[in-house]
Formats: structure tokens, C-alpha cells, sequence
């Protein structure tokens, strides 16, 4: 096995994955405008009844979602992007639907 030969190809892969200061500012920034798109879309929802009532059964399924303090950017918004597409399960109907008594 030649040894020289998986350093080369570690050495290559350490390359690749290098970001400029530049790269990583604009991906940070891209994050950031995605979280903000993330809030605002939280907001819209707080803004109508149907919306509220998504809010409050998602908060009693999955439980709120708020930022921690050592959390970065990146990780809360992933974090909130989840929660906001987990599929709710149906509601319950009951059994036989009220009888109308006229």
C-alpha cells in the first residue's frame, strides 16, 4: 500500500473544503435572510386564527421552538425549518357526527 499516496488524497480533500472568508460571509448571510424568511413566516402565521390554532397544536405535539443561547444561526434555523414542516397528524373526528334536531 502506498502510504504517500492517501496523504496526497487527504491533503486534496482538506484543500477542497477550504472557504475563502469571503464564501463563508455570503453563506452566513444567506442563513441569516432564510432564518429571517423563516420568522416572518412564524409571524404570518400569528396574524390569523387558522394560523394560531397550527401554532398552538404544533407547540402541544413537538413543544416550542425557540432559539438557545449557545445555539448559532445555521443550527436554529434548521432546527426551526424542521419544525415548521413536520407533518401534523390529522385531528380526531368523532365517532358519529352531531345529530341535528329541528
Amino acid at each position: 500500500m502506498d502510504r504517500t499516496r492517501k496523504a496526497n488524497r487527504e491533503g486534496h480533500e482538506v484543500t477542497l473544503q477550504y472557504r475563502t472568508p469571503n464564501e463563508t460571509l455570503h453563506e452566513a448571510q444567506l442563513i441569516e435572510d432564510e432564518l429571517s424568511q423563516l420568522q416572518a413566516a412564524v409571524g404570518q402565521l400569528e396574524q390569523t386564527a387558522p394560523g394560531i390554532e397550527e401554532l398552538q397544536r404544533r407547540i402541544k405535539l413537538f413543544g416550542e421552538c425557540n432559539r438557545l443561547a449557545d445555539e448559532s444561526s445555521a443550527q436554529f434555523c434548521d432546527r426551526l425549518r424542521v419544525w415548521l414542516q413536520r407533518v401534523l397528524p390529522p385531528k380526531k373526528s368523532p365517532r358519529h357526527p352531531p345529530r341535528q334536531n329541528e
